[in-house]
This record gives structure tokens, sequence and C-alpha cells, in this order.
């Protein structure tokens, strides 16, 4: 009896039903040609199609195609093949075929090519867990990995050598030591994050054995199927990257020759205080501090020179202040003090005082004692609700004044200052719109509004014994008239000269100003040479601003205007200052002498009073010299202070080193007879003022030519 005989049928039951049951399809086939398929289990009627009643007594062929000869040995085999359902389609399965003992029968098994066994998967499954250990153990990023919950179950080298401990001293809940407190709150929250299925990072302070790193901690949820969850992560070492992002962000802060917070730093902290106050007064005094002639030391002794000044006065005005006020440079020669706990005005002045006296103490600059000065603005900040833009615009304010006072002293920023400077950014914008329309308009009653260009007489002096017009001038036509540039403002009337022509220089407006006299002496001069023919004036002088000589641009201008209204260049007389020589002297000479190339007439305004040496007047291509008004004043005058000098004297030294030059001379401001007497008698060439004709339109002046030649 074998062992199958001797089976129990509840046994026999048993295996029957495993076989229904099987995933696999079994197929129980007899032996013989051709073998033919007996029974088939559920899970090979699946995949044939159909059902066992159909199948049984099939040729065993019909519905397995294999190359292999299953059925061919005593011990059963193994091979691949297809099983073929009835609608055609085929599966393939990897076949195992037993032989039943003592029977024709044999019992195949078909498992899916697809689906790998037990085995090889756990297989698979190992050598992806050697290759992630490999990847986690050999990559440089530290990494850390738990099993379940914040408990480290392994740590690689690189995180070992991250934290320089040993893998043992950082497994478990260990590693939690080694946070920085203050980070550890975010640290654990990312760990939690993680553990709740979510990735995240965090950036934190590890303190390990060799000092403290900055890590950028990355989290990632993982799940233990015999544990939980845990998560697995990378602590990427950021250490010298956060200290080149702190080093990017100081320098954007700080001004790198003095080390003091700059101009963005200021308005932060300004801004700060002020918010911090919630409408209560904060308290401040802002010192807006601007050093005098900064420029000349820097042409002078060079750069470094005024590097050097720089950061010796950033060290007195840190040491001038307290530890919780903040000096700062706000660029070039400008730095800005905030000072808190300032309660009233009387003590902002006494500050004020105080630092300007610390910062204009003389000082070394290599070899050389430099005594440097300063002008300083205080905006007082008593009241909530302002902007940090507001409380400096009002200490700049304030410097300005300081500086228009004379330099070298403080001024407190009060409404009078304010008012003034609103009232002169009205009056410069007015002025922007003048400048725009310098064609005029005309108001209500009919006068001209704008800019607009008067002339004044300049005429020859009668040689002493020569024929005159019995009022000391040559007769004859009119040589030379001067251009003089005047603003009819629409609601203000006439606007000086002196507080116009400076606000243009001031705001750089000059250039524009005198291309637009240029213009209209031009257009003028045509005119008075179709009205008066041979009796029109010779020549008109136009003033030129020191920014329009230091133009390389100008000599193009000027003879393109010129060329524009059809005049020859030798009509044009440009009237520079001796201050507008001496400010850049080799850009000056070399416009200069483009314009005497040209034709132009140049002449030495207000002879003098400037610091022109006669070694440079010497070398400058001029034609005329102007004697200032007040020597001409004095001309009468004797038993002045000494101060005020002889005028007589000096005009007279002038008429002489103009002779000695070969160059003629214009006296200025003549309103008496007898100065004009004295004028003559000293030799001088021209004269203009008063006793002959204030500035008049163009009109006005031809008539004056016609009535001056009808009464000689």
């Amino acid at each position: 009896m074998t062992r199958e005989d001797r089976l129990d049928p509840g046994v026999r039951h048993a295996l029957l039903h495993a076989a229904e049951v099987a995933d696999d399809a079994v197929l129980v086939v007899r032996a013989g040609d051709p073998s033919r398929v007996e029974w088939v289990n559920p899970a090979a009627e699946t995949v044939l199609g159909a059902a066992s009643g159909t199948i049984a007594g099939a040729p065993l062929a019909r519905l397995l195609e294999s190359r292999d000869d299953l059925l061919g040995t005593a011990r059963g085999s193994a091979g691949h093949g297809s099983l073929r359902a009835a609608d055609g389609t085929r599966t393939a399965v990897r076949v195992t075929s037993h032989p039943v003992p003592g029977q024709p029968l044999w019992v195949l098994t078909a498992v899916p090519a697809q689906r790998r066994p037990v085995e090889a998967d756990s297989e698979a499954l190992r050598a992806v867990e050697r290759r992630f250990t490999a990847l986690a153990e050999r990559t440089p990023v530290p990494t850390v990995l738990s099993d379940v919950g914040l408990r480290l179950a392994h740590v690689n080298d690189a995180f070992t050598r991250l934290v320089g401990l040993p893998a043992e001293s950082v497994l478990g809940t260990a590693w939690l030591d080694l946070v920085h407190p203050e980070d550890l709150e975010p640290v654990t929250a990312c760990a939690r994050a993680a553990l709740e299925g979510e990735a995240a990072e965090t950036f934190a302070r590890l303190q390990g054995a060799d000092g403290e790193r900055w890590v950028h901690l990355r989290l990632a949820p993982t799940t233990n199927p015999r544990h939980g969850s845990g998560f697995v992560g990378t602590a990427e070492d950021v250490t010298e990257r956060r200290a080149f992002e702190r080093q990017l962000a100081y320098q954007a802060r700080h001004d790198p020759l003095t080390g003091l917070p700059n101009r963005a730093a200021l308005f932060e902290h300004l801004q700060r205080a002020v918010l911090a106050a919630r409408g209560a007064s904060p308290r401040l005094a802002v010192l807006f501090l601007d050093l005098d002639n900064f420029k000349l030391v820097n042409d002078s002794l060079g750069h470094h020179a005024g590097d050097a000044l720089l950061v010796d006065v950033a060290r007195r005005l840190r040491a001038a202040v307290r530890d919780q006020d903040v000096v700062t440079r706000m660029g070039g020669d400008e730095f800005v003090v905030v000072c808190h706990g300032v309660d009233d005005d009387e003590e902002a002045e006494q500050l004020a005082a105080r630092v300007l006296e610390v910062c204009t103490q003389p000082t070394d600059i290599g070899t050389l004692r430099v005594h440097p000065s300063a002008s300083m603005g205080v905006a007082r900040v008593d009241a909530g609700g302002v902007s940090a833009q507001d409380v400096l615009r009002d200490a700049d304010i304030a410097m300005y004044r300081a500086k228009s006072l004379g330099k070298n002293r403080y001024a407190l920023c009060d409404e009078v200052t304010r008012d003034a400077a609103r009232d002169e950014l009205r009056l410069l914008a007015d002025l922007r719109t003048a400048l725009d329309d310098n064609a005029g308009e005309r108001t209500h009653d009919g006068a001209q509004v704008g800019i607009g260009v008067v002339y004044q007489p300049i005429v020859a002096l009668a040689p002493s014994g020569g024929p005159d017009l019995g009022d000391g001038t040559s007769p004859g036509p009119l040589p030379v008239v001067e251009a003089l540039a005047r603003w009819q403002h629409p609601v203000r009337g006439s606007v000086p000269p002196d507080v116009f022509v400076p606000l243009a220089e001031a705001h750089q407006l000059v250039g524009r100003l005198g291309e637009a006299v240029l213009d209209a002496a031009c257009a003028q001069v045509v005119r008075w040479r179709e009205q008066l023919g041979e009796r029109a004036p010779r020549r008109v002088a136009v003033n030129v601003s020191p920014h329009q000589l230091g133009d390389p641009r100008f000599v193009g201008t000027v003879t393109g205007t010129l060329a524009r209204h059809g005049l020859p260049a030798d009509v044009l007389c440009l009237e520079v200052t001796e201050s507008a020589l001496v400010a850049d002297p080799a850009t000056t000479r070399q416009v200069l002498r483009g314009l005497r190339q040209a034709g132009v007439a140049v002449a030495i305004d207000d002879f003098g009073t400037g610091y022109s040496s006669l070694a440079h007047l010497r070398r400058l291509p001029v034609d005329h010299l102007k004697i200032d008004r007040s020597f001409v004043t004095g001309l009468l005058e004797t038993g002045g202070a000494p101060e005020d000098g002889d005028g007589g004297a000096l005009a007279g030294a002038v008429v002489s080193l103009a002779r000695a030059l070969g160059l003629s001379t214009v006296a200025e401001g003549v309103e008496r007879p007898e100065q004009a007497a004295a004028l003559r008698a000293l030799g001088c060439t021209y004269a203009q003022g008063w006793l002959w004709a204030r500035g008049m339109t163009g009109d006005d002046l031809a008539r004056w030519v016609r009535e001056r030649e009808a009464a000689a």
C-alpha cells in the first residue's frame, strides 16, 4: 500500500480543496497520445477563460504551448510556456510538472511569468536595502534614519564627522542633545511633521565635539511595517554659507570705508524708532553733518587723504555720542547721528555743539595738519506719526541753512526754516516751468512774464582831448551791450537775479538759463541790425557760468547758436568771473581758447575781487577786464576804512595792468559824471552804469540809440 493509499478520505478532501483555492493554475493531465487534460482548478479556469467541464478531455497541446518536454521525465520537470485561453489570448507562465505515482497522470502547476517567487522578491528587497545602505554610507551629506518616532536607528559616517562623535553616542534620542536649545523647538516640530507623513525642513545649530555647526535639516517620512512611522533625513552643513550670507548682509548695511551703518540701515533704524513710539514722542534728535570744503581736501591732497579724514571723523562721531545712539554715513562727506532720549531743543543744541566741536578739532593727514569744518542740521522728533524721510528731510534743510549762514556751525530746523525750504522748492519748480516756456506769456494786465533779457549799453569813454557827446563818451555806434537775464514771475512779480541765478546754479539749471539768454541775445542782434543798420550795437556781451565753462561742449553750443542766427563770431563777447576761472583752470583754458579761435571775445567780469594770479591771467586768452563796481564807487572816496582800500588806486592799477597786457577795460556801476571823468582820466576804455542807461528791452534800446544819436 502506498502512502497515498493510506490517506484518510478527509485528508484527500483537504488536498483537493487546497488545489481548488490555490492562486496558481493547476492542471491534471493524462499522459497519452495526445495527452489530455482531465481536471483544472478555478485559477486555471480563469486563465483559460473556460469552465472545467468544457476543458476536460481537451488535448494538452491545445491549451498549453511549450517547447519544453514537460511530461518526458519520470521525476517531472520545469519549463516555460503559455496558456491559451478560449478567446485566443495567451498568458506566459512558468510550468512545473510532477507525475502521479502509479498513475498515468501528471500534475502541472502554471505560475504567471510576471510574478516572481517570494524568494526572488526577498532577494530583490535585500538588494535594494544594500544599495540604500551603500548610498547612505558613502554620500558626503550627513544622513540620519529613524525607524520609529524620534529615535535614530542609523547615522552615516558623514554625520559622525559633522558632530565629531561616534555613531553609537548619537543614536536613539541622544541626537536631540546636540541641538542648540534655541533651535530645539523648530527641530522637533520638523520631526513631528515627518512622522505625520509630511516632508519638512528647518535650519538649526548642532553643538558637536568640534564646535557649533549650522545645518539645513530636511526630513522625509518613512514607514516601518514592523514598528511604525519614522523618517529619513539629511543635515547639510551650511555653516560657511550662512557666514557668507551674514557677511553679505553686513556689507549691504554698512559703509565699507568707515564701518558705520549706511543709508539703508539708517532708514530702518529711524523707522523702527518712530514706530516703536506708537504715537507718542520718540524723543529723538537727528544730526545731519556735512563736511565743509571736503572737495578741496580730495583735490589738493588726493582721495586717500580724503578717505583718511572721513575715517577720522567717523571715529570722532562714534566717540562723541552714547552707545545707544547711532552714527551712520549717508555717503560722500555726509554723516547722520541719531540720538535717543533728547527731550527739548535746548538739549538738542547742546548735543549738536558738542558733536560739532569734537569733529572740527585739527587732525593730521600724513604730514599735514588739517582743520576740518562742518555744517550741521538738527531735527528733533517731538511727535509721533512722522516718517524717517520727514526727519531726514528736516535735518537736511537745517544743514543747508547752516551752510548758508556761513558754514562751520549748526542750525536747528524750525517752522521758519521749513517754510523757507518749501518756498525755495516752489520757486525752483516755477523756474523750471519758466525755462520750459521761455518764450514768455502775458498776464491779464498785459505784462510779459517768464524768463526775459534786458540790455544795458556799454559806452566808449572819449579819450582826453577827443570829441565826446557831452557825457564823457565818444560819438559813434554803440560798441557793446550787456545782455542781462530777468525773470518776471506771474505771481511774485520781478524775481531779482541774485535770487534765481544762484537757484539755477544750485540745481543744474544754469546751463539752460545761459543758453536761453545767448539765443535771445543773438536773435536781438539780428533785429537791431534790421532796425538800426550801421547804428546797431557792434557786440553783445553774455555772462557765462562756471558750469558752462566746465562743459567741453560749450564751444560747439556757442558757435552753433551764432550759425543758427547767421551771425559772425566777433559779434559776441562772453563774460566770465574770476571764480569761474579758478574752479577748473585746465578745462576753462581749453574752452576759452576754443572760443577765441572761433572769433568770440572774452572778458573777465568783476576783475580784482577774485583770486586769479597775474601769471594765470597772462596765460588766459581774454580781451577785456571789467573793473568791479566797488572800485568805481570808491573812485571819489578818500579816508575810507583800510580794508576798503583806495578805489581810485585799485581802478588805476587794473587799467594799467590791462594796458600792459594789451587788453581794454570796462568800468561797471558808473552813476555819476565825476566817476566817468575820473575813469577817462585813468585811461579806462569803456563804461556802463545808470549814468547812461539801465537795462532795457531790445526795442527800448533801439529807441535809446536813435535818441542818443539825435542829441549828439
